[in-house]
């Protein structure tokens, strides 16, 4: 008598947060780095050296419930937030302030599929000004994203993809807050394991290709893009959230960057700067690996050492150091 296994499909994060209610994002959105307004300026300059800088509609790609969306709706006339999840996207009137959201539209689908007709034609295809893709690409098909993207962008219209890393510690025990960081991190990414062999792993590849190359493995068309930057914060650093330690498959960095484009790197530990306690950290690790506590069981226990250490390299207590970030963008004008 035959018998047949079924394994979940499990991919980073998305998984975990399906079934998400509205205290979990805004959990989620209290234990992440805030994009600060000059970020949003960056895009929107370039968007205004490029194209003819229209600002009738943004779209948020990967938008969760919708508080990067909010935050375009300070620049663009109507904002379209697009998302996989369905308890995200129903959480958004909870977290986006009512007088933006009469000029939203939510949409449920796969980046990859956003040019389909699943989008409303008068905010869809051909009609967008700018496209931002927040914290999401690593997981996504990028050929096929980046296909619908150009698709719903009006010819001069800015795609704008970013990502940020893991925290970097400042001052004095930077060097030892972030080696205690990374063990954290690491054993966290350990208690999910396995990756490999799972339905999920060409999730895991995928996303780790891209984290340890700093996005510069996603190859942007030069047939259908032009003026493409790259910008690098505090990238000595990699976007990874924690050791190559944590995973159970090699990867390495790939550089898919074109000849005609340019990077820009800087080293800034303002950038994006926010104070974390030990309570902090371990809430943003919670945001980035959700079921963690549910999969670790009684290996929890095995944290507890780790971040009385980290405590203590903080000075104790409730102490706090300040962080920054790794952060990449990406900037494409769509011919």
């Amino acid at each position: 008598m035959s018998s047949t296994t079924t394994q979940q499909l499990e991919t980073p994060f998305t998984t975990a947060a399906l079934n998400s209610d509205v205290a979990f994002w805004k959990t989620y959105i209290a234990a992440r780095p805030s994009p600060k307004e000059d970020f949003f300026h960056l895009i929107n300059a370039y968007h205004a050296a490029h194209g003819d800088s229209q600002t009738g509609v943004a779209h948020d790609v990967g938008t969760g419930p919708g508080n990067i969306a909010a935050r375009l709706a300070l620049y663009y006339d109507h904002v379209v937030g697009s998302d996989v999840n369905e308890a995200a996207l129903a959480a958004a009137p909870a977290v986006v302030p009512s007088e933006y959201l009469k000029r939203m539209t939510f949409v449920r689908s796969p980046a990859e599929q956003l040019a389909s007709g699943v989008t409303p034609e008068n905010v869809g295809r051909g009609k967008t000004d700018l496209i931002t893709v927040s914290e999401c690409m690593p997981l996504l098909d990028a050929p096929k994203a980046l296909q619908a993207f150009h698709t719903l962008l009006r010819p001069g219209g800015t795609l704008a993809i970013y990502f940020y890393g893991r925290p970097i510690f400042t001052g004095s025990n930077a060097t030892k807050c972030d080696a205690i960081y990374g063990r954290i991190a690491t054993r966290v990414s350990s208690f999910l394991l396995p990756f490999k062999g799972t339905p999920g792993f060409p999730f895991h590849a995928r996303s780790a290709e891209a984290l340890v190359s700093n996005l510069d493995n996603i190859a942007i068309p030069a047939e259908a893009w032009e003026s493409v930057e790259r910008h690098k914060w505090n990238c000595d650093y990699p976007l990874l959230f924690c050791s190559k330690e944590g995973y159970d498959f090699e990867f390495e960095p790939v550089d898919q960057r074109g000849e005609e484009e340019t990077t820009k790197e800087v080293i800034d530990r303002e950038f994006w700067a926010e104070d974390w306690d030990v309570e902090r950290v371990m809430a943003y690790l919670g945001s980035v690996y959700p079921n963690y506590r549910e999969k670790a069981g009684e290996r929890y226990g095995e944290l507890e050492e780790m971040l009385e250490e980290l405590r203590a390299a903080l000075g104790g207590g409730e102490a706090r150091k300040t962080v920054s970030f790794p952060v990449v963008l990406i900037l494409a004008t769509s011919k």
